[in-house]
């Protein structure tokens, strides 16, 4: 800290070195470039929302097929339908997470400490979910060869 003191007491009593104003300016010239990079990528993401954003609804209409019918949606088809809208997002960042080396192992660790705390939360898709139910009533495909 004291070092700290004596190089603002020594920039008060001598100004600005040369060495510090090209230090300076480098620093501006980089920091402006990361502005202007992170502006860049905030329009894009904006844009690339806004698509999304589109995607969803035609997914959603697709989904609740209201264009086929004259009736509203019932409110467990809306809540499927968003549920299905969930697993988009989620299923993106599986796939992101299960490519990158030890993604697998932090969506496990996400999971186990949404569960510890009783967050109802998940990364993963509904249909890579295990569900009691499901694993008793699953019959055999019979494409898989017989390990007895």
């Amino acid at each position: 800290m004291n070092k700290w003191f004596q190089e603002l007491e020594d920039l008060f009593r001598n100004g600005v070195s040369e060495e510090s104003k090209i230090f300076a300016n480098r620093y501006a010239k980089k920091a402006r470039g990361f502005i202007n990079k992170t502006m860049k990528g905030i329009d894009k993401e904006a844009g690339e929302t806004r698509e999304m954003a589109g995607s969803f609804f035609r997914l959603l209409e697709h989904e609740l097929r209201l264009n086929d019918r004259t009736d509203p949606p019932s409110k467990e088809e809306v809540k499927a339908a968003v549920e299905q809208l969930k697993d988009v997002g989620r299923f993106s960042v599986f796939v992101t997470a299960v490519i990158l080396p030890g993604g697998v192992i932090s969506l496990v660790g996400l999971e186990m400490l949404a569960r510890k705390y009783d967050i109802e939360f998940s990364f993963i898709p509904s249909a890579f979910r295990k569900q009691n139910n499901d694993i008793e009533e699953e019959p055999d495909s019979g494409n898989l060869p017989d390990r007895n």
